[in-house]
């Protein structure tokens, strides 16, 4: 009888043990899971952070190298030109028809050089360009800019529809694209430039090679403390896109970026 009584009292402590068991086993499992999603969120809330940071700096940058460009052209061109003008102008004699004419016309080819500077800085200059225009009319001025230098042979192709992206993801891209020209043309000594942009079904490819001396590719751990390329590469990133680095020595260099819509 004894054994008898027992046998409920033991099966309610097993079955009120399991039952603590499984309490505090979906209590850890809870908590972890908790845990767990505060850290996604907080790594979202970094990531998020991060890109805005990423798209101020691009934002400024872009800002900065367009006033160099604007003092360039000002100095360069446009105060030229009109110096030019008013040379011309001022050297004028008057009972001379036929160099008066010359003269004068000349003046006009002058002023309207200056006049298209003119036009390529207000263009520049106004904020929501790439906003308006979309990524490869702004892609297509830069171009223009550096066709100027005389420096090199450099050709730009656009495949597909082109398709408006978000403005913050266009300014990377577009910064990206500036930061790998100047590169081209301060260090690697290249006569030729392709910048290709394809426009595919979910995203777009951007494509920029040069025929310059190239370079030796770096170890994955020093290339992490090289800024140059891993600017590059951790922007693309922030835009759900990746970027593709190659370059040999006397091979020139290559860089591929695909960016989904």
């Amino acid at each position: 009888m004894p054994q008898e009584t027992n046998t409920p009292i033991v099966f309610i402590f097993t079955v009120t043990a399991f039952i603590s068991l499984m309490i505090v086993l979906i209590g850890y499992i809870l908590f972890k899971y908790q845990r767990k999603h505060n850290n996604h969120k907080k790594g979202l809330e970094l990531l998020k952070s991060e890109f805005e940071r990423t798209l101020l700096s691009t934002q400024l940058e872009i800002q900065e190298q367009t006033f160099q460009n604007i003092s360039s052209e000002i100095h360069d061109n446009i105060g030229l030109s009109l110096t030019l003008a008013k040379l011309n102008l001022n050297t004028i004699q008057w009972d001379q028809t036929a160099q008066t004419k010359d003269k004068v016309m000349s003046s006009v080819d002058f002023i309207s050089k200056a006049m298209d500077d003119l036009n390529y800085i207000s263009k520049t200059l106004h904020t929501g360009f790439i906003e308006e225009n979309g990524l490869w009319v702004a892609v297509d001025l830069e171009i223009k800019k550096i066709k100027k230098l005389n420096l090199f042979a450099i050709h730009y192709k656009v495949t597909g529809s082109p398709i408006y992206m978000k403005t913050p993801k266009e300014l990377v891209i577009f910064r990206i694209i500036q930061e790998v020209l100047n590169n081209s043309i301060k260090h690697s000594q290249a006569t030729t430039i392709q910048v290709q942009l394809h426009y595919m079904d979910d995203h777009v490819k951007v494509v920029l090679t040069d025929n310059g001396k190239g370079f030796t590719m770096p170890e994955e751990k020093q290339a992490r403390k090289g800024t140059g390329l891993m600017n590059i590469v951790q922007r693309a990133t922030l835009i759900e896109g990746r970027c593709e680095v190659t370059s040999q020595p006397g091979k020139g260099t290559s860089v591929t970026m695909h960016v989904p819509y």
